[in-house]
């Protein structure tokens, strides 16, 4: 009797990739959270050898604990050191394990040299609305224009990004890929507080804080707690003011910075998201909020439709009655929190990290190709 044949394994093709880490390092922010549980995804793949390029002088915001498999590579570099780096023949990919495609994750971009640039558009907020940024507006602007010339792909969150770099840069090579939101742990512990509602992104223009405390004023007695969590960001001496005024009044509290586990925990227990954000890349808070089964309400745009679908509530948030009008039909219709938790919990289930890596393995190797 003659023996099968051995089946002979083809190996992998394996691609070296950096991927600029700096931002799962140095923020909490939500282009943090993209590159940390990205990488996470990327490390885990049999097809990518993946390099964190995380030098720096700043100090880590968050905890330093790479993925397995992933190389971690942290010097005290100060960023204005690597052009000149990168002109001695050190790009970024030189000082991240000779990589052949390095990945650009945020709005600044280390010089590269030999390896193939892929980069990732979280927004163009501020070319939509340059009062959102300020005087920073013109500089992201020209840099992420530099960005997209030199990329050989360029990466969106979502599809209303998308359409926005269409418009700003007709020629680009653009793959449109969701993020994650598998990270959201099952069941966080409540928190000491009274009932709530959060409110969840940096303080800045674009987020829309100021209409949400119009709209809180107007809701009748007794309202909830208006729990606001985000960091100061561009444009928020003014709206600081008044988040200060409104906590000395007692109806609301401001958290400026919160880890992980208490942002989840927050989220969780919530009685509901608000989040008027006036324009998004992708929406963190609103998904994550989903996939706890938290009711969501969002302002009314392109992005956060795409992302919610019919899962969340929506109103003009530009109009604090109107967004108060939203606010007390969520806080009084059970039925409707009810029909938002379980239409939520279907809709965050269907953003993967691991499709999500999948999709950038792909756009890596057509970089290369």
């Amino acid at each position: 009797m003659r023996k099968k044949p051995t089946p002979t394994l083809v190996p992998v093709p394996v691609l070296t990739v950096a991927i600029d880490y700096r931002p799962a390092v140095l923020t909490r922010a939500g282009i943090g959270r993209a590159v940390r549980h990205l990488a996470a995804a990327l490390a885990a793949r049999d097809d990518v050898e993946l390099h964190l390029f995380a030098h720096s002088l700043a100090r880590a915001v968050v905890p330093l604990s790479p993925p397995p498999r992933a190389h971690l590579h942290r010097l005290p570099i100060a960023g204005r050191a690597l052009p000149s780096l990168a002109a001695l023949g050190l790009g970024a990919e030189r000082l991240a394990g000779r990589a052949t495609v390095f990945h650009w994750t945020d709005y600044i971009h280390p010089p590269v040299g030999r390896a193939r640039a892929v980069l990732t558009v979280h927004d163009l907020a501020f070319v939509r609305d340059p009062t959102w940024h300020g005087a920073d507006a013109p500089v992201l602007r020209q840099r992420t224009a530099t960005a997209i010339a030199a990329a050989r792909r360029v990466i969106a969150p979502s599809q209303a990004t998308a359409a926005d770099l269409r418009a700003f840069a007709p020629g680009a090579e653009i793959s449109v890929i969701p993020f994650g939101a598998d990270h959201v742990p099952a069941a966080p512990p409540a928190p000491a507080l009274p009932p709530f509602a959060l409110a969840l992104g940096t303080i800045e223009p674009r987020k829309n804080h100021r209409a949400l405390l119009a709209a809180w004023r107007l809701l009748p007695a007794p309202r909830p707690l208006l729990l606001v969590v985000g960091r100061p960001g561009w444009e928020h001496d003014g709206i600081a003011a008044e988040l200060l005024a409104a906590e000395r009044e007692g109806w609301l509290r401001w958290l400026r910075t919160a880890d992980d586990a208490t942002v989840f925990a927050l989220l969780a227990h919530a009685q509901m998201l608000v989040y008027p954000s006036l324009w998004e890349g992708f929406g963190f808070p609103p998904l994550e909020a989903m996939a706890l089964h938290t009711p969501v309400l969002l302002h009314d745009c392109a992005p956060l439709r795409e992302l919610a679908d019919d899962a969340a509530s929506f109103c003009d948030a530009t109009e604090p009655a109107a967004l108060a009008d939203a606010i007390s039909r969520l806080l009084a219709d059970e039925a409707l929190r009810t029909r938002l938790r379980e239409r939520g919990a279907r809709r965050a289930a269907g953003f993967s990290w691991a499709a999500c890596a999948a999709a950038h393995a792909r756009v890596y190797g057509e970089a290369v190709a």
